[in-house]
């Protein structure tokens, strides 16, 4: 065993360095400490072959339950929620049992996939705000497909926003910001995946969120202004990593709406690239399409409507790749330009 796959199953079992060294002493009679655990995940050390074998035996001994991947960005309008869709989408065309979580107050997933049924979704309770707000049990919250009208042709499992949802920012009580994770954990083994829309902004909902996730992608559009809040946003990643999640993963930074024939857009995700190149991986970009507005004004998801588009084609390699867990596609690299 190495220390990249001691670190995939730390990972998988949601421990920090911490958690692992107690457990690991706990089992085997022994007295880890922290940097140990470092070093073997950084290389500098062979891994013990009983502590090995304790992990994978951890691992091959866990109920197999959903994963969790967060789209995170405090910046609207990147394509988070397009992401959130048709990533869901992908992941169900692979055969995958999918729930998708709106958190976002401003419900635009919701409105995407139910249309004027989303307010009769909140009139039965069925929204994250009743979820979150009114502690109601999340098995009473999921509309499943054959909950809605059939003409709305519902793709997936969904837990619908409403504005109520905005309340959340002024609750203070212990241990709030796990209260979705801990929900989610309730029905972990009835998915394979879990995708969560998360809101636009560093907010409570945001940090609810990637509380509950395994993975976070980060949607970025190529626009020069749009690149500045990415550091942002990994701060608060690292900080949730650190205080509430230490399982949860920066799976890369997803560029979207991409013009390759536009310089501007070439010039940015080659900034993209730079900038990262020792923190996350830039993943292969979704180029801007007009599939995705004749896909929301006819009330469905881009990748369903045009599944052969090149437009779409992104998030079904990023879904494969997810499901399979192998790297996930890159951006190519663009080579500066010369005048």
């Amino acid at each position: 065993m190495n220390g990249n796959l001691l670190r995939e199953l730390r990972t998988r079992l949601r421990l920090s360095q911490g958690d692992l060294k107690d457990k690991l002493n706990r089992l085997l009679d022994r007295s880890y400490d922290k940097p140990r655990i470092s070093r073997w995940e950084n290389n500098k050390e062979p891994i013990p072959d009983d502590v090995a074998h304790v992990l994978t035996s951890l691992v091959s001994n866990q109920t197999q339950v959903a994963r969790v991947v967060v789209m995170a960005n405090q910046k609207g309008g990147v394509g988070k929620t397009t992401s959130s869709l048709n990533l869901a989408y992908a992941l169900k065309t692979l055969g995958c049992r999918v729930l998708l979580v709106d958190m976002d107050p401003q419900a635009t997933a919701t409105i995407g996939l139910l249309a004027g049924q989303h307010v009769e979704a909140y009139h039965q309770g069925k929204t994250s705000a009743q979820l979150i707000l009114n502690d109601k049990p999340i098995g009473d919250v999921i509309l499943h497909p054959d909950d809605v009208p059939e003409e709305l042709q519902l793709p997936y499992d969904l837990i619908a926003s409403h504005i109520e949802l905005s309340e959340t920012d002024s609750r203070r009580e212990p241990g709030f910001d796990v209260a979705l994770r801990e929900a989610i954990d309730s029905v972990k083994t009835a998915y394979d995946w879990v995708v969560v829309d998360a809101p636009p902004n560093l907010g409570m909902l945001t940090w609810m969120s990637l509380a509950a996730g395994d993975e976070v992608i980060v949607p970025v559009r190529t626009e020069p202004y749009d690149t500045m809040g990415v550091g942002l946003i990994m701060g608060t990643i690292s900080k949730i990593q650190r205080r509430l999640n230490p399982g949860l993963r920066l799976s890369g930074i997803l560029p979207t709406q991409y013009n390759a024939r536009k310089s501007v857009d070439r010039e940015v995700l080659k900034h993209l690239q730079t900038m990262l190149r020792d923190k996350t991986s830039v993943l292969i970009p979704v180029p801007s399409s007009a599939v995705y507005g004749h896909a929301a004004r006819a009330g469905r998801v881009a990748l369903e409507s045009s599944p052969t588009s090149h437009a779409t084609l992104p998030y079904l390699s990023i879904a494969k790749s997810l499901n399979d867990r192998s790297p996930l596609p890159l951006a190519p690299v663009v080579e500066r330009e010369t005048v």
